[in-house]
């Protein structure tokens, strides 16, 4: 009788040690601190600062849209057209399916076999927004 019971605490210890081992890296997340990496309000430029004008964009000025064609569906023309009038110093850029595969066969050749061979039209257009970040930054 005891050593059925003794075998049954061993096994489930051993079970829960396997358990926390395997989430030791989401447990551990409980108790950092994750500030130490956040930004103080003192290391930021207030508004209107010299420092903000003097600094390289990280960023550039780009607006990168993706649609199946360059005939933007009636009920998106607006939106579309208030951005782009909202950020005149920027470029816009409206990626098609076409415009999308001729740049990954320019660009990364090594990728336009798997950019053919998608199922759905959704994957090209979720693969081609990170190339273009990847080749234009943002």
């Amino acid at each position: 009788m005891r050593r059925p019971v003794l075998l049954f605490l061993i096994l489930n210890l051993a079970i829960v040690a396997f358990l926390i081992h395997s989430v030791w890296t989401l447990l551990s997340l409980l108790v950092v601190d994750g500030s130490e990496d956040a930004i103080s309000r003192a290391e930021l430029p207030a508004p209107g600062s010299d420092l903000i004008d003097g600094r390289p964009q990280m960023i550039p000025k780009i607006i990168h849209q993706t649609y199946i064609n360059e005939s933007i569906p009636e009920v998106w023309q607006e939106p579309q057209k208030s951005c782009i009038e909202l950020h005149k110093d920027w470029e816009y850029k409206l990626w098609t399916d076409a415009a999308s595969r001729e740049f990954i066969a320019a660009e990364y050749p090594w990728f336009l076999e798997t950019f053919d061979n998608y199922e759905f039209p959704i994957q090209r257009a979720d693969s081609i927004r990170y190339f273009v970040l990847a080749h234009y930054g943002g």
